[in-house]
């Protein structure tokens, strides 16, 4: 699948998340006032001062020596500077998910050969998210006044879910951010949406046309069009008496989860057990088939693919070169077969469980209301194909103190 720009999801995270904070900061004072008026003064003074929040300062060290950064360029990518306060943020964004890997300020600190392949993981998350702009200059992609009010308009918002401007200004510094990297976050963002548009949506530059894809759709040798009975290895797994005291009126989404849990929860053997009892079912099930038995109606007996459970003639449409990810045995059975035959076995995935196939012929009224949907999803690996051409072209020129630079210079 193709992925979204961290820039976007993070220009969007700050609004949404902001409106909780705001939200639990107004609660916060709620209560705290409540309990002040209910806390006596011995209270008070046993509570002693309040913590003084310590937010970050943006600073640059090299050799002892602090730079200035006003306007300072870390680095130049393809013709585009990359300031310190930009190059800051995604510093701290990439440390924070080193961190989450278990490699923590101790091991970069330590280790320089670890702390020049971080910034190289600086570097390459600066570049990917240079896509969009080196694009959108490639193809004199432009930002109009409506895309401007788009930005004004979120920046807008990003402010108004704060209870003022201090706050506001805060959160900016906790998120190791300034002002017009925000901005410059929010411009990228808009500039993706006009990127994608042009370049990779319906009428795009790179976008496959309706007529092409109709007839590749309707190649069987590049599309195959299925339905199938899934059944889990959790299929069969007994539940703990509180949930199965509950279990027939949870959603199929609710019972997968419940019987995933528990199914996680056993050892090797009990697993092992489990699996031996939904292939038990799975075969019942396709012996059922052969019998000529409905097919939709199995599906709604057996199955345990959500995609499925209400529309079960619906099915998925796979290309030969799994542009869906569908699991690997699944999709080549289905391609083994001829429209309208079933599969006389089961298929095993070590992920998913056992699943019995019926190719079918493709539904052309299906194609033709979602063709936009089905082409988007068919250009994906075009779109990632490009976005990683694009990223590896970009050439890298660093400042000065780049190689002077260790895990204590950056805060």
């Amino acid at each position: 699948m193709l992925k979204k720009m961290m820039a976007v999801l993070l220009a969007m995270a700050i609004c949404t998340g902001s409106m909780a904070g705001c939200s639990n900061k107004k609660s916060n004072k709620k209560d705290k006032e409540k309990n002040s008026s209910e806390t006596t003064a011995n209270e008070d003074e046993a509570a002693g001062p309040e913590q003084q929040e310590v937010l970050p300062v943006a600073s640059l060290t090299v050799d002892g020596e602090k730079i200035d950064t006003t306007d300072y360029v870390m680095c130049n990518i393809s013709g585009i500077d990359i300031t310190f306060d930009e190059f800051r943020f995604y510093y701290f964004q990439a440390l924070s998910q080193y961190e989450q890997f278990g490699i923590d300020e101790k091991a970069l600190r330590d280790n320089k050969e670890t702390y020049q392949q971080f910034l190289e993981y600086v570097i390459s998350s600066i570049k990917n998210e240079l896509v969009t702009d080196k694009l959108a200059a490639d193809h004199n992609i432009e930002l109009d006044d409506e895309d401007q009010k788009v930005i004004d308009g979120n920046v807008k918002k990003s402010k108004e879910s704060y209870a003022n401007e201090e706050e506001f200004e805060k959160e900016i510094q906790r998120s190791h951010l300034t002002y017009d990297v925000l901005v410059k976050m929010f411009v990228r963002a808009q500039t993706y949406n006009k990127v994608m548009a042009a370049l990779f949506e319906k009428g795009g530059e790179y976008a496959t046309t309706e007529e092409d894809f109709l007839k590749l759709v309707n190649d069987p040798k590049e599309y195959a069009h299925e339905v199938h009975i899934m059944v889990p290895f959790y299929a069969q797994v007994e539940l703990d008496d509180s949930t199965a005291a509950t279990y027939d009126d949870m959603t199929l989404s609710q019972k997968i989860s419940a019987k995933n849990s528990a199914y996680n929860a056993l050892d090797a053997d009990a697993k092992t057990a489990a699996a031996e009892k939904a292939k038990t079912v799975a075969e019942e099930a396709l012996q059922r088939v052969k019998d000529g038995e409905d097919f939709s109606k199995l599906i709604e007996e057996y199955g345990w693919d959500i995609e499925l459970d209400e529309n079960p003639g619906n099915g998925y449409y796979m290309r030969r070169d799994n542009t869906g990810g569908f699991p690997k045995a699944l999709l080549d059975e289905t391609f083994s077969l001829e429209p309208g035959q079933v599969s006389d076995k089961l298929v095993e995935d070590g992920t998913y469980g056992y699943f019995i196939v019926k190719r079918l012929e493709p539904d052309a009224d299906y194609i033709k209301e979602n063709m936009d949907k089905m082409i988007a999803t068919n250009d994906q690996p075009k779109i990632q194909e490009k976005f990683t051409e694009t990223m590896d072209a970009m050439t890298v020129t660093y400042c000065s103190v780049w190689d002077k630079l260790t895990f204590d210079s950056i805060t």
